[in-house]
């Protein structure tokens, strides 16, 4: 005897292979922007080493106001030949300087690194 699924049957299967692409969807936006962070972070830490050679070199950072690398920072471009693809915040007095940028996985967290290359979560915009 051959049996087949009735009308519920096909719709509770159909609703529960629903329910579990979303949540197959949904962990995968986290892992991605998990991702993101980390490459976030290495970009960070790619430019804190240009920062300390350019520090060791002239005895001063690039002097900037507050800019975004991606598409600001003309003095920092000039001295510092990196090509950034995030949203990575830079602010330098010529002895002191910090960069920062929004998280993908919580908006409400910024990394923040400076030139003790140690790199730090903090819930508000650092200042200099």
């Amino acid at each position: 005897m051959k049996r087949t699924l009735d009308k519920k049957q096909s719709i509770l299967v159909l609703l529960l292979m629903s329910i579990f692409s979303l949540f197959i969807v949904i962990f995968s936006f986290k892992v991605l922007n998990q991702a993101k962070d980390l490459n976030l972070q290495a970009d960070m830490s790619q430019v804190n080493v240009s920062l300390i050679e350019y520090y060791i070199e002239n005895n001063i950072f690039p002097t900037e106001k507050l800019c975004n690398l991606k598409c600001d920072c003309l003095n920092f471009k000039k001295a510092i030949s990196i090509l950034i693809d995030e949203d990575i915040y830079y602010n330098s007095n010529e002895k002191d300087y910090i960069l920062y940028s929004p998280s993908f996985v919580n908006d409400k967290i910024y990394y923040v690194t400076g030139p003790d290359l140690i790199m730090t979560k903090t819930p508000e915009v650092p200042q200099l």
